[in-house]
C-alpha cells in the first residue's frame, strides 16, 4: 500500500548497509574443501562451517556455527553481526537480542540493534523502553515512518488512545502514506470501539482511487463491516474485486468467511502485537517489491511474525522469498503451516505443488492438487496444473484427461486459454495421437494470434513428419521474423535448411542456436546431423556424444538413434522440397553463404 517512491529511500536508510554486518548474504566464495571442517570442534573450523552455510543460504545451521565459534572463543563484531542478523531473519528475536547487545558492547553501531531491541521490548510489553530504542534511531526513513506506526501501537498497548492518534498524526500530511496512515487509525479507533471513526478511515481507503487496496486490507474493513452489523457492505466490497482472476479462491474463502460471520466475530487485530506486526508487514511487502530487498523484507517479515504468528499473508510472503532464491523446501515449510480454511490455502497449496514438480517429486506433487481438487471440484487453475506435472513427468494419457477437464471446465474461449491447447497437443504428440495435437495446435495457434512458440512447435512437427513443407516453412520464417533469438525457434529454422539439403545455412543457423542455448541436447543432435552432411564428420561426432550428456531437452532424445549414428553414421536422405516460391525467395534471403 506503500507507494514505490519509498523503496529507494528505505533503502538509503535502513541501516544494514552502514556497518560491518551489512551482509546478510556474503556472495564471498570459499572452496568446497572446507566443508570437513564442520566437524572439526575448533573455532576456526565452526567458523569456515558457517561461511559455506551462509554462502549456501542454510542460515540455520550457519547461525549454530557462528554460535559455536563464539562459544569457542572465537569473538569479533564480524561474527556477532552475522549471527543476531540470521537469528533476526528467522523471527528468534529474544537470541538475536543477546548477541545484538553483545555486539553493541564491542562498537557495533548498526541501528538494527536498536530495532532488535525494541521489538523484544515490545513483545514483552515493556512499551516505554520499546519506544526509547526506537527512537534512539536518527534516521529520517524511521523518524518519517517507522517509528510513529511502532509508537503509535506502543501507545494502544498501554491503553492510550489519545497518545496513539497524536502519534500516527506525524505521518498524516504525508502524501504518499495517506493509506497507510488511515488504514492504522481505522485499526486502533476499532480496537478502542470508536466504530464510527473507525469507518471514516477506512471508508477513505475504499474511495481512494489513487491507491490500490491491499488484501490484507479488505480482510481488515471486510472483518470491521461484518462485527459491526454491516454485513452487505462487506459483501459488496469483495464484490468489488472478484474480477480479479488471479485472487478468485482468495476472495471466495473470505466472501463464505463474510456470510458466516455476525457481530460477535472477533477482532482480526486485537492486540498491540497484532498491529506492531501489521508495521512490520507493510515494511517487508515494500522491500519485498524489489529484488534488492529480499533481504530486508526476509527480516521484516520474521519480525511480523513474531508479533503475530497468525497472519498467514506474511507466513506466503516469506515463502515467496524463499522461492525467489529457489530454497523450495523450506518455502513448502512456510505453506504448510497455512491451514485449511485460511484465504492462503488455496495458493498455498498451488504453490508446494509447483515446488515438489520442480524437485522432481511429481507424485506428491500430484498428490497435493488432487486433494485440493476434491474440495475445488471443475477447478481450472488446478486441473491445468495436473496436466503440466502429469505431462511434464511422462503420464501423457492422464495429463490429456486433465487438460481437457480444465478446458471444460471454462464458460468461453478467450486468448488467455491458448497454452491449455498447447499442452495439450504436446501430450497428444508424445501420446503418438498426432491427428489431435494438430487439431489442438491450430486452436492453440488461433487464440495465440500465432504465438512464435506455438508456430515453431506446428512448424516443426510437419517438418518431422516429413509433411506440409511449405506451410512448415513458411510457420518457422514467421516465428524466427518474431522471436529471432530464441534458441529453439532457430534450431529449427536450421532445420528447415537441412530438411532441405543447404546443410551450410543449417549449419550457421544451428551453430547460432548452440550458442544461444549450448546445454540442449537436441541442438546438438541437429548439429551434428549437418557437420556430417557438411563434411566435418569428426566434429559431428564429437556433438552426438555430447548430447548425450546434455540435460536440457533429454527427455526428446532418441538415444538410441544418436549411438547408432556414433557407430554408424548418417546415411544420404532425401531433400524436401518447397514449392511456395515466397518461402524459398524468404530462405534465400536469410542466406548467409555469399554466391
Amino acid at each position: 500500500m506503500l507507494k514505490a517512491s519509498y523503496i529507494i529511500t528505505l533503502l538509503s536508510g535502513i541501516g544494514l548497509f552502514n556497518s560491518c554486518t551489512g551482509n546478510f548474504i556474503s556472495k564471498q566464495e570459499y572452496p568446497q574443501e572446507i566443508v570437513y571442517l564442520q566437524k572439526r570442534e575448533t573455532a576456526y573450523g565452526n567458523y569456515l562451517a558457517g561461511r559455506v552455510a551462509h554462502i549456501r543460504q542454510d542460515y540455520e545451521n550457519a547461525a549454530n556455527y557462528y554460535i559455536k565459534t563464539m562459544e569457542k572463543g572465537m569473538v569479533n563484531k564480524d561474527i556477532l553481526g552475522k549471527t543476531y542478523i540470521i537469528l533476526a531473519s528467522q523471527g528468534k528475536i529474544e537470541e538475536a537480542s543477546k548477541y545484538a547487545n553483545i555486539a553493541r558492547q564491542n562498537g557495533d553501531k548498526n541501528n538494527f540493534i536498536d530495532i532488535i531491541n525494541s521489538v523484544k521490548a515490545f513483545k514483552h510489553e515493556n512499551y516505554k523502553f520499546a519506544r526509547a530504542e526506537i527512537n534512539n534511531i536518527q534516521e529520517k526513513t524511521y523518524k518519517k515512518l517507522i517509528t510513529p506506526l511502532f509508537n503509535a501501537w506502543g501507545y494502544v498497548g498501554e491503553n492510550n488512545y489519545k497518545a496513539a492518534v497524536k502519534e500516527l498524526d506525524k505521518i498524516s500530511k504525508e502524501e504518499d502514506m495517506q493509506t497507510v496512515y488511515s488504514l492504522h487509525q481505522g485499526m486502533i479507533a476499532e480496537y478502542f470501539d470508536k466504530n464510527a471513526e473507525a469507518e471514516k478511515y477506512y471508508d477513505f481507503i475504499i474511495n481512494d482511487k489513487a491507491s490500490d487496496m491491499s488484501f490484507r486490507a479488505l480482510q481488515i474493513i471486510s472483518n470491521f463491516y461484518v462485527r459491526t452489523d454491516k454485513k452487505d457492505k462487506a459483501i459488496n466490497l469483495i464484490n468489488k474485486y472478484y474480477g480479479a482472476a488471479s485472487l478468485k479462491e482468495m476472495l471466495s474463502c473470505l466472501k463464505r468467511k463474510v456470510e458466516a460471520g455476525n457481530t460477535k466475530t472477533p477482532k482480526l487485530i486485537n492486540t498491540a502485537n497484532k498491529g506492531a506486526g501489521e508495521v512490520f508487514l507493510e515494511i517487508a511487502l515494500l522491500f519485498k517489491s524489489i529484488p534488492i530487498g529480499y533481504d530486508y523484507a526476509q527480516i521484516y517479515m520474521a519480525i511480523s511474525e513474531y508479533f503475530n504468528p497468525d497472519n498467514d499473508i506474511a507466513k506466503i510472503a516469506m515463502a515467496d522469498i524463499f522461492e525467489e532464491r529457489q530454497l523450495l523446501k523450506e518455502a513448502n515449510k512456510y505453506y504448510d503451516a497455512i491451514k485449511k480454511g485460511s484465504e492462503m490455502y488455496y495458493p498455498a497449496q498451488l504453490r508446494k505443488a509447483n515446488n515438489l514438480a520442480a524437485e522432481k517429486q511429481y507424485k506428491e506433487a500430484t498428490t497435493v492438487l488432487k486433494k485440493l481438487l476434491r474440495n475445488n471440484p471443475n477447478d481450472f487453475q488446478i486441473l491445468f496444473n495436473l496436466g503440466d506435472i502429469l505431462r511434464i513427468s511422462d503420464n501423457q494419457a492422464e495429463a490429456i484427461k486433465y487438460y481437457n477437464e480444465a478446458l471444460q471446465s471454462i464458460f468461453y474461449e478467450s486468448e488467455k486459454y491458448w497454452p491449455v491447447y498447447y499442452a495439450l497437443a504436446v501430450s497428444y504428440d508424445k501420446n503418438n495421437e498426432w491427428g489431435k495435437a494438430e487439431e489442438s495446435l491450430q486452436k492453440a495457434l488461433k487464440l495465440s494470434n500465432r504465438h512464435p512458440q506455438v508456430l515453431n512447435y506446428l512448424g516443426y512437427s510437419w517438418l518431422k513428419y516429413d509433411m506440409n513443407t511449405d506451410n512448415a516453412a513458411a510457420m518457422i520464417l514467421e516465428a524466427y521474423e518474431k522471436a529471432p533469438n530464441d534458441s529453439i525457434i532457430m534450431d529449427s529454422l536450421g532445420w528447415v535448411y537441412f530438411k532441405t539439403g543447404d546443410y551450410q545455412n543449417a549449419i550457421i543457423y544451428l551453430e547460432k542456436a548452440s550458442e544461444l542455448n549450448p546445454q540442449n541436447a537436441i541442438i546438438s543432435d541437429h548439429l551434428g546431423d549437418a557437420y556430417w552432411y557438411g563434411g566435418r564428420k569428426n566434429e559431428a561426432v564429437f556433438l552426438w556424444k555430447q548430447a548425450l550428456t546434455q540435460k536440457d531437452d533429454q527427455e526428446e532424445l532418441n538415444v538410441k538413434q544418436v549411438k547408432n549414428k556414433i557407430e554408424n553414421g548418417l546415411n544420404k536422405t532425401q531433400n524436401l522440397l518447397i514449392k511456395d516460391k515466397r518461402v524459398r525467395e524468404t530462405l534465400h534471403s536469410l542466406n548467409n553463404i555469399t554466391e
